[in-house]
């Protein structure tokens, strides 16, 4: 049948749905929209009845509307400034189609003007854009007529979107999002942070130049899974995860960012390049359309191009509705191997005579290789690393260039990242290990022209955790339920003083616990080396014993004075390192599950000894930052631990251990110390919510508190309790294509 046969056989067609009166020419002046159209709508003439359906074409999946293989028609009075916005594909997917043609045709009179053609093979949706303005106030016939190449008799296609609309409503409208994300990206390598090279000129001159940018931001953790856990939910990850890393999900009892803005009725859509970030671990939750290519390590190899090949379609189709628009792109990280690199030189560092290329890093990363030249070869991996963060400026700029001005002025541009990238500054590669401000001080600039001052600065400190009560307020949204971050807006707008507090990472991946607290340009890192860990594979024992050699137990660095945390201060300052260990353990106490033994006030010379026997086994135990002097010794029911005072100059330290599962309570406790002098000193033992031990067996119930109890300021002290779960159950189950993607990023073996 021809493209004329099918446009004249569409009005005598028997049986043809006329959904709704008003199909005489008197009609809606907003158009339609066909996801609608499942129940009536004004205008539409369909060849059946539409059903939903959840439809994924070439890992792309949306929320689209199934109709007959047929030509289908709007008629009505075109509203001013409208916009149609069409996507389709075959559904199910055929073998024997080779492509989808969609025509476009409007009627006005006797006149018919074919006013735009788009085509698609299987691998992607066919989308289309067309600018109705010319027909605003007439009266017209629009007629979508579909072609299926290679297999005709194709039962059915999927519409999504399909929609005209009125683009002079978007004003009035709630302001959109459009949230970039830049997997990998360390701040102190943008134009915008003060970099020598202009590694970013997009993002200088359309976000920093016309927006705020935060100063000094922190990731609440070093790598993806972790860290996206927190700006999608507004919790700090440690909450929510539990169990091995391949488990890492957001439960789902925990609403999400995307699903705040769907219940408010935005379009929703998240174009994830990273493909750790899947339905099974709850990432697809909220948003209507979704794309994660698939986990194999070909995906590594996917650009900037690729996710603006499918989110830009969706930005021209839903721009002028209020939207929630999530873009993840996956340079720079590793492989380092931008199209721009010329014969695998970078133009930052064309000289290189060495034989490293970017697709090594990860040698590196894991000990199979070792660099020849350590300065020229730093110099040619971090030019590589400078080229992906310049080939995805511009793919960010292509995107930015999409927004009309109208929609511009009412849209909230976010930038950030998940994590930085760790270029041997301390000895490691890539990210995930370590807590330097490498790995977890990311970019974050706010661009709203009609709320926030271009060209602001926010000086202070703030979290990604920050960014799901932000963006609710911003759409007058409620927070999320237990959000812990903050409303940055009045910050950012410049109507208050954003607050001096804490902000908080871990690392949360292979090996035992290490954390950060930055407070004031001050920051202590922890790590509890001294944990019973037992490597899985060759890759963690490498990482294991690297992270022994390079980091100490505790960490104090002066970042005003010292930003690249090569001096530390813990000996020197050691009242400060006590009081930020302190506000440390109020943020491990909600991440970490079961028993805790934790004792302070320890002096040089003193020891204390603790006998436990527990009501249950526990099913395991784990170091809270003990010293390699300090003992432990867990049998069945029967827990001995010993510590030792830290040498003069370190400070009270707090230290101990966390036994996994509640342990039922306590039947029996025997608390010793004794000093240099060998006398015995005495022990404060206080219980769940600070309640002093007088002897005795302890009932499960004393032992629950809502947050850890206070040590007294002086003297040594023992504290014994437990917190309740922030999230019921145990570990979630465990999703087969998120454990391959984790091995396809070298996450996992």
């Amino acid at each position: 049948m021809t493209w004329s046969e099918r446009r004249g056989w569409l009005p005598g067609l028997a049986g043809l749905a006329l959904l709704a009166a008003g199909c005489d020419g008197a009609s809606s002046p907003r158009g339609f929209d066909l996801a609608a159209a499942v129940q009536s709508q004004a205008g539409l003439e369909l060849p059946g009845q539409p059903t939903r359906a959840t439809v994924e074409v070439a890992d792309e999946r949306r929320e689209a509307v199934l109709l007959p293989n047929a030509p289908w028609a709007w008629r009505g009075r075109v509203p001013p400034r409208a916009r149609l916005s069409l996507g389709a594909q075959v559904w199910p997917a055929d073998p024997a189609v080779t492509e989808l043609e969609i025509r476009v045709e409007v009627t006005a009179g006797r006149d018919t003007e074919v006013v735009e053609v788009g085509r698609a093979r299987l691998d992607r949706w066919a989308d289309l854009a067309v600018d109705l303005d010319r027909w605003a106030g007439r009266e017209v016939t629009l007629t979508v007529l579909p072609e299926v190449l290679g297999n005709p008799a194709t039962a059915s296609l999927a519409w999504s979107p399909a929609f005209l609309e009125s683009r002079s409503e978007a004003a009035i409208r709630q302001p959109n999002v459009l949230f970039i994300l830049v997997d990998t990206l360390r701040a102190d390598h943008l134009t915008p942070y003060g970099y020598g090279r202009d590694t970013s000129p997009h993002i200088a001159s359309l976000l920093a130049e016309r927006g705020v940018v935060a100063e000094r931001a922190y990731a609440q953790a070093p790598w993806t899974v972790a860290s996206a856990v927190s700006y999608m939910t507004g919790r700090y990850p440690g909450e929510l995860l539990y169990g091995p890393m391949d488990g890492y999900a957001i439960p789902a009892e925990t609403p999400t960012l995307a699903e705040t803005f769907a219940a408010r009725g935005y379009d929703t859509a998240a174009f994830y390049a990273n493909y750790v970030l899947r339905d099974g671990n709850g990432f697809g939750r909220g948003f209507a359309t979704r794309w994660v290519p698939p986990a194999t390590p070909d995906s590594n190899f996917l650009h900037a191009d690729a996710a603006n090949a499918r989110a830009i379609p969706w930005l021209r189709a839903h721009q002028h509705r209020p939207f929630f628009l999530y873009l993840h792109y996956m340079d720079p990280h590793d492989p380092y191997d931008s199209p721009e690199l010329v014969d695998g030189r970078s133009p930052f560092y064309p000289g290189y005579r060495g034989r490293f290329a970017g697709g090594w890093v990860h040698g590196l990363y894991t000990g199979r290789l070792q660099l020849d030249d350590q300065v020229d070869d730093l110099a040619h991996l971090t030019a590589l690393y400078d080229s992906e963060i310049h080939y995805v400026d511009r793919a960010l700029g292509e995107v930015l260039g999409e927004l009309a001005p109208e929609v511009a002025a009412n849209t909230l541009i976010v930038l950030t990242s998940d994590h930085g990238e760790e270029l041997y500054e301390h000895g490691g590669w890539k990210h995930g290990q370590t807590l330097y401000e490498e790995q977890i001080r990311v970019p974050l600039i706010f661009r709203w022209d009609r709320r926030l001052p271009a060209g602001r600065r926010l000086a202070g400190a703030v979290e990604l955790v920050d960014l799901a009560p932000t963006l609710a307020a911003a759409i007058g949204a409620p927070p999320l339920p237990e959000a812990r971050g903050m409303d940055l807006l009045p910050a950012l707008a410049g109507e208050q003083e954003l607050p001096r507090r804490p902000v908080f990472a871990q690392h949360l991946a292979s090996g035992p616990l290490r954390s950060a607290l930055v407070l004031a340009g001050k920051k202590l890192i922890l790590f509890s080396h001294a944990d019973p860990f037992s490597p899985a594979n060759w890759q963690f024992e490498h990482l294991w014993r690297l992270d022994l050699s390079r980091l100490a137990r505790r960490e104090l660095y002066d970042l005003d004075a010292d930003p690249g945390e090569k001096a530390n201060q813990v000996a020197s300052r050691p009242a400060v390192a006590t009081a930020l260990e302190g506000l440390t353990g109020s943020y491990l106490d909600r991440s970490l599950r079961g028993l805790r033994l934790v004792a302070s006030g320890l002096g040089p010379g003193q020891a204390l000894t603790v006998e436990l026997s527990l009501a249950q086994e526990p099913a395991g135990w784990h170091a809270y930052f003990l010293a390699n002097e300090d003992r432990v010794h867990v049998a069945g029911r029967k827990v001995t631990l010993r510590l030792v005072g830290e040498q003069a100059g370190v400070g009270q330290a707090e230290k101990g251990l966390w036994l996994e599962g509640e342990g039922g309570g306590v039947e029996s406790l025997v608390v010793r110390t004794h000093g240099g002098d060998g006398e015995a000193a005495p022990v404060a033992v206080l219980l769940g919510e600070g309640t002093p031990w007088r002897g005795g067996p302890v009932e499960a119930a004393r032992l629950l508190a809502s947050s850890r109890p206070q040590a007294p300021e002086t003297g040594v002290a023992l504290r014994l309790w437990t917190r309740p779960a922030a999230v019921a159950g145990g570990a979630p189950a465990i999703d087969a294509e998120v454990v391959e993607s984790l091995k396809a990023l070298g996450y996992l073996q």
